[in-house]
């Protein structure tokens, strides 16, 4: 060859653009060089750049395929290029009605103007891979086709490189795949850019990676060339596809044209025709004895997979299926070793002193976490063990929960769990049934665990945990870290609960220390104040001279320390109620005789105000602390007088009354607001007219209440605004003697 003639060589065969040499999927050269005879052929026609040695040239290329073209429409190829393409005569029109072409790497079918011999006729030289579609056989080619233009006149010469380069690059593809997937830390993330680097390769439109989980359920791990929408989604129907057909049966599974399949078996495969793929492929994943997922390809085109695409993506599905294994044993480590840490942080959660709804919320999230569940509660039962009185959850925002209005009252499998604490395991809630459905706005769920919380022998309440990650059942091992979990997870409640009742006491013992401190120094400074004036009245004479103190001051002074020895009587009897150390000396009693004997003692300190006792029927005789007794009715007489206008009528009433004996005071005064009504037997609580008159502690009516109550009676107030009040009392009637 001459010098000249090499240089001209020379850039034809650098030809391949940089912008394609990037479409490539793997780093492998772009071109192939081409074989010196050939080289030389192409080069000499060039020099020659004459029709008739061009025919000529072209005459003599019978061993390899070429074409020549000119400007003024002449078509010759050579016979190697009908054999290589089994057609006879070809034309760049028969050429372009057959064969659909592409650049390798891209899926994209070229346009008109950029086949190879419009290109050629405009005078380009170029060099590509491309691939072609046999459109009426579904097979295809993958050529690469070099032109050199010169004067009008263009030589195409195609080769195919099936045999050489296609090979290497899967072959190359494998041993990525081998190094990759296998060390990945999650396969899931590392196999969309393997798959697209294997849709490339085999000139697929889609591939999916598909993994076994939980028996025969099959996930889909990634994917290339669906849409986000269809492969999220429940589309694919996996379990009625070709791929759970080479799961289940071990052997490739390959389908020319996807119409052709039956309907009833093979709806997910189907599904992929509205997606405009007519061809598919499964090739099954197994490793060590185990069959652990499928790799799958689809293509636009009908039409099966060459015999050297076959083989080799048996490779790619050796070193995929090493690599799903190698992860799921990895994921399994690293699932265990989060439990461990999981049930390690119950334990810290329980030296933290975490508030309890805090702590209960927190112990959701790790029950989640702990079995990939995407919806989780806790249902809290209630003080009789039949229902639910709080429920904790996540996985569901706050407006769909608003929505949704109130929280579960432990129906349906809840109501189940809670009727028969035992783990329960639920693969479709909808299909169980015990399920009463969900109401409306609620989240759709399937799979279902439920496992109960036990505190000593009570059940404390119940986990719920709904539809586990990439829609697997809950298995037997999920429920028994949760049963595990659920034990550390009552010693952390527990603990939280024994916290908050201290932490409550004590915020108790402190409002109650501050409460009496201020009611002390209040109520007592009035009469100690008054003593203490009295007393420097009198004192106020000369040291030598003697005072006459009056009978006035001296009962003034007696009804000072009355009030005083009232209200440490009554803080006296307050101390011993919250303590339980009330002390009665309990005997039969009439209440007729007990209650008219009072009347006759204290109707002088009543004032002005006319009380009568009416007595209705036989009334019992009652069993109780006679000198208590006389301290209720006179605590009730007494606030019946003091806020009741001057004159107005005080009515005490009598009867038997269910097994026991019923007494009424009734008063006309200004009666009680209903918003006082509720407090009124409270300790210190004073309503507005008592805090007027400052006439106590806000203590009678505490200590009445808890009187009755250490006697086995009850109290109740009903009051009218401006019409008065009415106390009602029940006494337990006096069993009868037995006799000798």
């Amino acid at each position: 060859m001459r010098a000249a003639d090499a240089a001209d060589v020379a850039p034809m065969q650098r030809s391949t653009s940089s912008s394609r040499r990037a479409e490539q999927p793997l780093d492998l050269p772009s071109s192939i060089s081409m074989r010196p005879a050939l080289a030389a052929v192409v080069t000499s026609t060039v020099a020659l750049g004459r029709t008739k040695s061009f025919c000529m040239i072209v005459e003599s290329l019978l061993p390899w395929p070429a074409m020549r073209l000119t400007s003024t429409g002449e078509v010759q190829a050579s016979a190697s290029l009908g054999e290589l393409l089994e057609m006879e005569s070809p034309t760049p029109e028969r050429l372009s009605e057959r064969f659909e072409l592409s650049r390798l790497g891209s899926r994209a079918a070229l346009a008109e103007h950029e086949l190879p011999w419009r290109r050629a006729l405009r005078g380009e030289s170029f060099s590509d891979e491309e691939v072609w579609y046999d459109r009426p056989t579904g097979r295809s080619l993958l050529l690469l086709v070099r032109c050199r233009a010169s004067a009008g006149e263009a030589l195409l010469v195609f080769e195919n490189v099936a045999d050489e380069p296609f090979a290497i690059r899967l072959a190359d593809l494998v041993a990525s795949i081998g190094t990759a997937l296998p060390g990945a830390d999650e396969p899931s993330a590392l196999a969309h850019g393997l798959l697209d680097e294997v849709a490339a390769a085999v000139r697929a439109d889609a591939v999916f990676l598909v993994a076994t989980e939980g028996g025969e359920r099959l996930r889909l791990v990634a994917s290339v060339g669906l849409p986000e929408a269809f492969a999220q989604g429940d589309n694919l129907n996996l379990a009625a596809s070709v791929m759970a057909l080479a799961i289940e049966t071990g052997d490739i599974q390959e389908v020319a044209r996807i119409e052709d399949l039956p309907e009833g078996a093979f709806r997910g495969t189907l599904r992929l025709l509205e997606l405009g793929l007519h061809a598919v492929a499964a090739f099954p994943l197994s490793a060590g004895g185990e069959r652990v997922g499928v790799l799958g390809l689809a293509r636009r085109k009908p039409g099966k997979l060459s015999r050297i695409e076959r083989r080799l993506l048996r490779g790619v599905a050796g070193a995929c299926a090493l690599g799903l294994r190698q992860a799921r044993l990895r994921d399994a480590e690293r699932r265990e070793a989060h439990r461990l840490r999981l049930l390690r942080d119950v334990a810290m959660d329980i030296e933290a002193a975490m508030p309890l709804r805090a702590l209960l919320h927190r112990l959701v999230e790790q029950a989640c976490e702990l079995t990939r569940a995407r919806y989780g509660a806790l249902g809290v039962l209630d003080a009789e063990g039949t229902g639910l009185s709080d429920f904790i959850y996540v996985g569901v925002d706050e407006k769909v929960a608003c929505d949704i209005g109130s929280f579960p009252q432990g129906r349906g499998l809840l109501g189940a769990l809670i009727r028969d604490p035992r783990p329960s395991r639920v693969a479709n809630i909808h299909a169980d049934p015990r399920s009463v459905g969900f109401p409306a706005h609620h989240p759709a769920m399937t799979s279902f665990l439920g496992v109960p919380v036990l505190i000593g022998q009570k059940v404390f309440g119940n986990f719920y945990l709904c539809d586990k990650d990439g829609g697997a059942e809950f298995a037997e091992e999920d429920e028994r870290m949760v049963r595990l979990f659920a034990a550390q997870s009552a010693l952390a409640i527990a603990y939280a609960q024994q916290v908050e009742r201290t932490q409550e006491a004590h915020r108790e013992m402190d409002r109650l220390r501050n409460e009496f401190a201020a009611v002390i120094a209040h109520d007592l400074r009035n009469p100690v104040a008054a003593m203490a004036l009295l007393l420097d009245a009198l004192l106020a004479k000369r040291e030598d001279s003697s005072v006459v103190v009056s009978v006035q001051h001296l009962q003034c002074l007696r009804r000072i320390s009355s009030r005083i020895s009232r209200m440490t009587q009554d803080l006296r009897d307050v101390s011993r109620i919250e303590l339980g150390r009330l002390s009665l000396e309990r005997q039969p009693v009439s209440l007729e005789e007990a209650t008219r004997a009072l009347l006759t003692e204290i109707e002088p300190t009543l004032g002005q105000h006319p009380v009568t006792l009416d007595v209705e029927g036989r009334v019992p005789e009652v069993f109780v602390d006679p000198a208590r007794l006389s301290q209720i009715l006179a605590n009730l007489l007494d606030n019946a007088a003091k806020y009741s206008g001057a004159g107005s009528p005080i009515r005490v009433t009598l009867r038997p009354e269910a097994g026991g004996a019923a007494l009424t005071v009734e008063d006309r005064g200004p009666g009680i607001s209903a918003a006082d009504l509720g407090r009124l037997f409270d300790r210190f609580f004073q309503a507005p007219r008592a805090r007027e008159k400052n006439t106590g502690l806000g203590l009678g009516l505490y200590i009445v209440k808890g009187l009755m109550e250490a006697h086995g009676g009850s109290i109740a107030v009903e009051s009218t605004p401006g019409q008065g009040s009415t106390f009602r009392l029940w006494f337990p009637a006096a069993q009868p003697a037995k006799a000798a």
